[in-house]
């Protein structure tokens, strides 16, 4: 009740009307059971995977709406899907730059009230990153789902640690320090917010959701089997648009006398700057070509590129994909789902983020060959990537790991879950935890 009253009063104080507007087909009424409000960060590794499972639950008959960045209203236009905006005044929110920040948050839980009175949303869905969906469930009364990584971020159980190859301890230590860190910056939010305080226990279960989906298969996850029961593998979530890149298939039909193919993924790395130079000066004027994602890199790109380079912002992977022979990759989760779910052998430089722990696991399966990022010269590149060529157990491993993958398919496994927690099925809701 207390909650119902906080979400009435934001209401009334932000001037937004109880409206009864509806998305959706008017016409279809008679078969939309449920309305889910997706809300990812504004970057395409967050956007696109709710895209994919947003399109199948549309599919089913359900009504799907999006709250975030103004940048992907055209995407979801052509995919038929809303984009709710930030109230009468549209703007910029949902910035995966400023994840952390209070007053982004805040301008988060605006854009949700608003796209909640519009939509009367049954269900929403947030990132692992998006405080402002935890937040909002818990002041709207709805269900929260979250769309995780490709491993879970938190302590796993002692056990499936000890079975790695990484010093006793060392990822639990990890997943300790990224969830009392994460946990603090909940407090706060919620303080920003003017929300009740919750203890550390109801913190860590909060971070989870009602239900957390996570982008993996039980082949792939250590420890598993004791994980949260509200913790769900639902294989890879990974969807692009389907119109492809003209001028990369362009570029690909024409360069086909240059060599194989290395797709590669430059994410951010954080405070440890950017790993162009050293791929310029071992692969340029090589016998093969690069195909590179380079819109998340720190620091500029050499230009011109060499003439074996194609170079984007943001580059359709499953057009690179098929072709390609290796992956060169930050390890972020879209770029090593992708990578598996081809079979890929990896070549993995994790800076921070998910990205230690998905490199973890990609060489613990012996998917992935690793380097530390912060000491990589254009030797050291050229001698791992050799490596994963010519040692076929790389390439092995990813295609029993591809074998996982593709026994679970992602969008309608997770569809599946959120239908069963619109309904107030088997998934536990936050009540029943004490959180």
């Amino acid at each position: 009740m207390q909650q119902a009253v906080i979400a009435l009063s934001w209401i009334r104080f932000a001037g937004i009307p109880n409206s009864e507007t509806t998305f959706g087909d008017p016409g279809r009424a008679d078969v939309v059971t449920s309305r889910f409000l997706f809300c990812p960060l504004a970057s395409p590794g967050h956007v696109f995977p709710m895209v994919g499972i947003s399109l199948e639950l549309a599919r089913r008959g359900h009504s799907v709406a999006f709250a975030t960045g103004t940048r992907f209203s055209d995407l979801l236009c052509k995919q038929g899907i809303s984009r709710i905006p930030r109230g009468p005044r549209d703007g910029e929110s949902f910035q995966l730059e400023t994840w952390w920040n209070p007053t982004s948050i805040g301008v988060q839980a605006a854009h949700i009230l608003h796209a909640a009175s519009e939509f009367r949303p049954d269900v929403i869905i947030g990132g692992q990153l998006g405080y402002g969906p935890m937040v909002m469930g818990e002041a709207l009364d709805l269900p929260v789902a979250i769309l995780g990584f490709a491993t879970h971020l938190f302590p796993k159980p002692r056990r499936d640690i000890k079975q790695s190859h990484e010093k006793p301890d060392e990822a639990q230590e990890r997943g300790a320090w990224r969830l009392e860190s994460m946990c603090e910056r909940l407090h706060t939010v919620r303080h920003f917010l003017h929300l009740p305080p919750i203890s550390q226990q109801q913190a860590a279960d909060f971070l989870l959701g009602d239900l957390f989906l996570l982008q993996s298969v039980p082949e792939l996850e250590p420890g598993a089997a004791g994980l949260p029961p509200r913790v769900q593998c639902v294989g890879s979530c990974v969807w692009e648009p389907p119109e492809p890149d003209e001028d990369l298939a362009k570029w690909l039909d024409s360069t086909g006398e240059l060599g194989p193919i290395v797709y590669m993924q430059h994410g951010r790395l954080f405070h440890l700057g950017s790993l162009w130079p050293a791929v310029t000066e071992c692969l340029g004027g090589a016998d093969l070509r690069l195909v590179a994602s380079t819109g998340r890199m720190n620091g500029e790109l050499a230009k011109p590129p060499p003439f074996n380079f194609f170079l984007r912002d943001h580059v359709p992977q499953g057009q690179v994909l098929p072709h390609a022979t290796a992956v060169v990759s930050t390890a972020n989760t879209t770029a090593v789902l992708g990578s598996l779910s081809f079979g890929l052998p990896l070549l993995l430089l994790p800076g921070g983020g998910e990205q230690v722990e998905v490199a973890a696991i990609c060489e613990r399966m012996g998917a992935a060959r690793t380097l530390d990022p912060e000491g990589i010269t254009p030797e050291s590149l050229h001698a791992a990537l050799r490596e994963i060529d010519e040692n076929p157990r790389f390439r092995a491993s990813a295609k029993q790991i591809q074998s996982a993958l593709s026994k679970v398919q992602g969008h309608l496994l997770a569809a599946d879950l959120l239908e069963s927690l619109a309904d107030g099925g088997a998934v536990p809701r936050r009540s029943e935890t004490g959180a």
